[in-house]
């Protein structure tokens, strides 16, 4: 029978360890619950982006986040001189290298990077595949996305020439000493004129990692398991089972 005790059952050494599993289940639900409403706030400017009308992007520099996802258009010339390769980036099920061309919109102004499409590299990835740049005014169109801040990166201090393993447009803007829109321009199209190959559009791209209502889900065992803890820590000091009489 379950008896309340007449004097607690406190310890020292118990209380301290309940009450850092506490904390720390606790801070871990906060987190996901944090996590979860930045989450939504991406999802949402996702679902806003997808059917959206297309945006007309000139020299004025504006805020990645005004744009993520959004379809944007833009006209201007390629500097194919500034083309970057990125490594290990991908389209669809391809893989490769992503091709990255800036292209100053017309009128002049604050440049673009243009994510046009993945080309498959050589068996020595020090010689670079040929790839052909539209000279003169062209029209792109694609979604905006903001660059990853770190990806894989094989070597250290590879970033020197055109092959790159790290891309961001503050870094790219940092080597050449353009100024650059912060965030790119992922090119739609089938790629047929220019042998790169790009992934079919199927609206902004969401954070890769979890959704929001996963991140809840976490939280609420992170939560449940805080509550846990305090009600076996409550119980054992206060409360305790008198085992019943054997048979003489």
């Amino acid at each position: 029978m379950i008896r309340l005790r007449q004097r607690p059952a406190f310890r020292l050494f118990p209380a301290l360890a309940a009450g850092a599993a506490i904390a720390l289940a606790t801070w871990a639900g906060y987190w996901q619950s944090v996590r979860a409403l930045q989450k939504d706030e991406i999802e949402s400017r996702a679902a806003a982006g997808r059917d959206a009308v297309d945006v007309a992007l000139g020299g004025a520099a504006l805020a990645a986040e005004s744009v993520d996802g959004r379809k944007l258009v833009v006209r201007g010339e390629f500097i194919p001189a500034a083309t970057v390769y990125w490594d290990n980036r991908f389209a669809g099920r391809a893989t490769g290298m992503a091709v990255v061309t800036p292209l100053r919109p017309a009128g002049g102004g604050t440049v673009v990077l243009v994510d046009r499409g993945i080309v498959q590299p050589a068996a020595d990835r020090t010689k670079l595949p040929p790839v052909g740049t539209p000279s003169g005014m062209v029209e792109i169109r694609g979604r905006a996305y903001i660059a990853p801040r770190r990806t894989l990166e094989l070597k250290e201090n590879t970033d020197t020439g055109p092959l790159w393993q790290n891309l961001t447009p503050e870094k790219f803007a940092e080597r050449t000493g353009m100024q650059v829109q912060p965030f790119m321009l992922r090119q739609g199209g089938d790629g047929a004129t220019d042998g790169l190959i790009r992934a079919p559009d199927v609206g902004p791209a969401v954070d890769a990692g979890m959704t929001a209502a996963k991140h809840r889900g976490y939280a609420f065992q992170w939560y449940s398991l805080a509550v846990l803890i305090l009600s076996l820590f409550l119980f054992f000091t206060f409360f305790h089972h008198d085992k019943p009489p054997r048979d003489a």
